[in-house]
């Protein structure tokens, strides 16, 4: 049974995803602020257990994909774990990315690894060849990191990361590439109410982006140098809890805000629901999102001696451009 006190956190959450007017009216803040960014591909959601909750994982984060939503998630892993990700993006950009967490007790914590890389292939066309020239380019962005993560105390989790961020700006037809050091930071505590528990973290933050070397101005001719734009920071804040938890199902919630540097604020939401940890069924949504807001999906598990293997999928509903499909294989061992 749900106690009183968790009762009363659930209608909270609802109440306040449910309430319009005034907390819809604080989306339009920021969205001034919307394409000053650079590196935007760091805003792709990770795994497709997190995505097919709406991308609600801040206080969920307990997998390896936790590296990219909070990096405090990977010491709640007493096993090593490793969970390999591929996002089919629209426009035929693929985002392939790897996780791998190993706990290290003379730390006292867990290490966790990620690897990265965000490609397409674009054909030449001219006036006179519209259909191609039989030339092709290739962008390829890439992140590696790592992360360090330990339980403060029984309630408390806390982590940190750092990686290395390269961006091509069209390389391969004479573009500049630009690089940058940044860090992750999160948090995870549990109230003692069930199992209720609050996440906050913050993602990409480090110097901006600027690309090395001068370049001549087609318009006035004059030498110029490049500009330089920030990372794409993001402040997470939220909520998760299990109200149903038996052995036989287990029901997540989590409630999520997103307060990125360059647009708006977003609220997210998610609920997963599993069986006898063989199959899980999840659904979100991203209220504020400008296309991509309605999010689904399921998760099958299966031993394999003292292996857990497990596949997850996730569908991201699209208004205007194609849905996005996402992929993750995982093992615990």
């Amino acid at each position: 049974m749900i106690s009183s006190a968790r009762s009363w956190i659930l209608t909270a959450v609802v109440a306040g995803v449910l309430l319009p007017g005034p907390a819809r009216a604080q989306f339009s803040l920021g969205q001034q602020r919307a394409g000053t960014s650079s590196a935007t591909f760091l805003k792709i959601g990770i795994g497709a257990r997190a995505v097919g909750l709406g991308e609600s994982f801040v206080a969920v984060a307990n997998d390896p994909t936790a590296m990219f939503w909070n990096p405090a998630g990977i010491a709640s892993m007493q096993r090593q774990g490793i969970t390999l990700s591929h996002a089919s993006w629209p426009g035929d950009v693929n985002y392939e990315h790897i996780a791998y967490v190993l706990p290290v007790r003379r730390l006292g914590g867990s290490l966790g690894f990620q690897l990265g890389a965000l490609e397409t292939q674009i054909d030449e066309t001219t006036e006179l060849q519209p259909f191609g020239t039989g030339r092709s380019f290739y962008y390829t962005d890439f992140v590696a990191g790592m992360a360090y993560a330990r339980r403060w105390t029984d309630k408390l989790l806390v982590g940190a990361g750092v990686k290395y961020v390269r961006e091509d700006l069209g390389q391969d037809v004479g573009g500049p590439t630009t690089n940058a050091v940044l860090v992750d930071i999160g948090s995870i505590y549990y109230l003692g109410y069930g199992s209720v528990r609050i996440a906050t973290s913050l993602s990409n933050f480090g110097s901006a982006f600027k690309p090395g070397g001068q370049f001549v101005s087609p318009i006035t001719g004059e030498v110029r140098s490049y500009d330089a734009f920030d990372p794409p920071v993001v402040f997470r804040y939220g909520i998760a809890f299990e109200p149903i938890e038996n052995t036989t199902q287990r029901v997540t919630t989590s409630l999520e805000f997103n307060q990125p540097a360059d647009n708006a604020q977003l609220i997210k939401t998610g609920v997963e629901w599993s069986w006898k940890r063989r199959v899980a069924l999840r659904s979100g949504y991203n209220f504020g999102g400008d296309d991509l807001r309605f999010s689904a999906g399921a998760g099958f598990y299966a031993a394999i001696g003292q292996t857990q293997a497990s596949i997850d999928y996730a569908y991201t509903h699209a208004e205007f451009l194609d849905a996005v499909h996402r992929v993750s294989l995982g093992l615990r061992f």
